[in-house]
């Protein structure tokens, strides 16, 4: 019993940790190609991007010899969040 109250706290803890943004999208978007061309930017290399569930936009790729996912605001064009994989 000890042990799975234990795990139950672990995985409400953690959760919020692995949790992807979400993203509300508007009328009036940044194209994809603009947050490619910031990750791009910062010497990274795009290795493949979605629009995701939760609306963001979603880059995978290499920065640093460091496989990451990065997200983006599709609104605004602004980095949200930035994931070491």
């Amino acid at each position: 019993m000890k042990n799975l109250l234990l795990t139950a706290a672990f995985a409400t803890f953690a959760a919020p940790a692995f949790a992807e943004p979400s993203c509300t999208p508007g009328t009036d978007l940044k194209p994809v190609w603009e947050s490619i061309q910031a990750f791009e930017a910062e010497s990274g290399k795009v290795l493949a991007f979605k629009i995701n569930d939760g609306g963001c936009y979603e880059i995978y790729g290499t920065l640093n010899d460091t496989k990451m996912e990065v997200f983006f605001d599709p609104n605004t064009g602004a980095e949200l969040d930035r994931i070491d994989a």
